[in-house]
């Protein structure tokens, strides 16, 4: 996905920190392959309904050793990133949501990440890394059964059988579906199954004893007819004490150990996000010790060069002192080449331009009958070849001299 069909999202979501945003949503995704931007008309939690940037496609989730895709959609509000985004699961036509802690029946995810939200240290890519996190131990979605129940005409959820690994699978995946074929969802032979549940899926009282109906077999009528319990004797209380405490700590072990992945994800995404900042800040320091280096070369030159017009200045000033204000200086003395060679180049240059004087004179004599054309082309003759000789010379001069010529 271009960074420019990035940018274009984000104007159309009218976003007020459209680099900052850009930056965090090609950060994500760079990691999630699968996800793709776009706008949608979302009802935020303000009560306005406007066009909102959207993130939508699948994160993929390892649960109970295999791979699923599970279908999302992200809204960021328009002063992303510093407001936490709005995160839902879409479940496809096959799939019914499986309502958790972290996901409501209407799909909206909720994750203390997201209560937590403080930019830079949090971004999309560490809350979409925590969410493929809580979504490992507690999937949000399932498959829809297509049968009906007689009691109900509406669908039931239809447990995914746990698959073995020794053998193939009976149907073999297609790649050109985005989302599972079926999602998983824990049945009684699966380590989500709990034993002291009723057909409706809610737990017993603790006080009742562990052999009440568990679900029963169809009978003949199509109805669940549960068997009958046995009396409780004092050798099935103690077995079901004893059932009951290491259940208990069980669902104990397993909520603490869901808590520390979770935290352990946040932490995780936070030094993921120090680490990106922490190299930004490096880059941004040897930038800086460049820019240094190079206006430190600069102020040295710049010292060498105040020192020199000091010491010219004083030098012009100490002869402006020594010269008398009624001291007159000949103008040739003044003006003087340093070496015989030069001289002679001055002197030779000094003719030339008598010759030209006398060549414009020539000619104006000429124009006004003053001299004859006869005399006039003598004369003109006589100062060309002198001017040559001049020219001549002084081109020798200048080829001694390592003038150009």
């Amino acid at each position: 996905m271009s960074a420019h069909e990035v940018s274009q999202c984000l104007q159309r979501s009218s976003a007020k920190y459209v680099d900052s945003s850009k930056k965090d949503i090609m950060g994500a995704l760079s990691e999630f392959k699968d996800l793709s931007p776009g706008t949608d008309t979302f009802m935020f939690p303000d009560g306005k309904r406007r066009t909102a940037f959207r993130l939508k496609g699948t994160i993929p989730v390892i649960y109970k050793g295999n791979k699923y895709n599970i279908p999302i959609t992200v809204y960021l509000w328009e002063t992303h990133p510093y407001y936490a985004p709005i995160c839902f699961v879409n479940p496809t036509s096959t799939m019914v949501i499986k309502e958790s802690e972290n996901v409501n029946k209407e799909g909206r995810v909720f994750l203390p990440y997201l209560n937590e939200w403080r930019f830079p240290g949090y971004d999309l890519n560490g809350l979409l890394q925590v969410m493929a996190m809580v979504f490992q131990d507690k999937c949000p979605v399932f498959a829809r059964s297509n049968s009906t129940t007689s009691n109900s005409s509406t669908p039931q959820p239809r447990p995914m059988p746990t698959p073995n690994p020794s053998y193939p699978s009976a149907q073999p995946a297609n790649p050109t579906t985005p989302y599972p074929s079926s999602t998983p969802y824990p049945n009684a032979g699966t380590s989500g199954y709990n034993p002291y549940m009723n057909v409706n899926n809610t737990p017993y009282p603790m006080g009742m004893p562990s052999n009440m109906p568990t679900p029963g077999y169809p009978s003949a009528g199509g109805r669940v007819a549960p068997p009958i319990p046995p009396p409780p004797s004092s050798s099935s209380t103690s077995n079901d004490n004893s059932t009951i405490h290491a259940s208990v700590l069980s669902a104990l072990e397993d909520s603490i150990r869901f808590r520390l992945r979770e935290k352990l994800g946040t932490k995780q995404a936070e030094i993921a996000s120090i680490n990106t900042v922490g190299n930004d800040l490096r880059t941004g320091q040897q930038a800086l010790k460049r820019h240094l280096d190079e206006l430190e070369g600069q102020r040295t030159t710049l010292t060498k060069v105040v020192k020199t017009y000091t010491e010219k200045r004083e030098e012009l000033s100490k002869a402006l002192a020594a010269c008398s204000k009624d001291e007159t200086v000949s103008v040739d003395d003044a003006i003087d080449a340093a070496t015989p060679l030069h001289r002679q180049l001055l002197s030779n240059y000094v003719q030339d331009l008598c010759c030209d004087d006398t060549i414009y004179t020539l000619g104006q004599f000429l124009k006004q009958g003053n001299l004859t054309l006869a005399e006039y082309l003598k004369r003109i003759r006589d100062v060309s070849r002198e001017q040559f000789i001049y020219r001549a010379t002084m081109q020798k001069c200048r080829r001694v001299a390592g003038l150009p010529v």
